[in-house]
């Protein structure tokens, strides 16, 4: 009866792995596009006006982070390596932009992974809005926001989920194009 039992167990695990979700952008591929975003200079010539690289800038923030910019059409994806200091975790953030800047009705994405484990843990989507329709004074709205910690808008996390997993993609593809 036990090494029925175990077996079923066994079985049971098995299939369960093979079934479970593989949406999730694998560890190795992250760690990957880090190695790009921080080892890739800025298309050369620097100061050419009219490049037609799809990475449009990489440089160095304070405290050893890493930024850099791809434009693909109309949107601009920029991946920011954030390494680990004291107790703050190394880090990952990808923000998908429109690539003419602010404008009403522009949506603006951000996710960030802090375990670098492929699973988003922050995501939010803010919206340019117009305070007055006659000014077009542009204002700010959160309308998407996951916390994956506080289980905090869980309807969003596949769409946020979606939009790493092709931002990761986008950096292996082009980064240093």
């Amino acid at each position: 009866m036990f090494q029925r039992t175990q077996r079923l167990i066994v079985a049971c695990l098995v299939l369960s792995a093979m079934f479970a979700p593989a949406t999730a952008a694998e560890r190795e591929d992250v760690r990957k596009a880090i190695n790009l975003v921080t080892s890739v200079k800025m298309p050369f010539p620097e100061n050419l006006a009219r490049n037609r690289a799809k990475t449009e800038r990489v440089w160095l923030e304070r405290e050893g982070a890493t930024v850099g910019c791809i434009r693909i059409e109309d949107r601009r994806w920029c991946y920011e390596h954030i390494p680990p200091t004291g107790n703050r975790a190394e880090m990952l953030r990808i923000r998908n932009e429109p690539s003419r800047g602010v404008y009403i009705d522009a949506l603006f994405y951000y996710m960030v992974d802090y375990d670098l484990d492929g699973l988003i843990d922050v995501g939010s989507t803010t919206q340019i809005e117009a305070v007055d329709r006659q000014n077009r004074t542009p204002i700010a709205h959160v309308i998407e926001f996951f916390s994956r910690s506080t289980k905090r808008g869980d309807q969003f996390r596949d769409k946020f989920q979606k939009m790493y997993d092709d931002g990761i993609q986008i950096a292996l593809k082009y980064f240093g194009e």
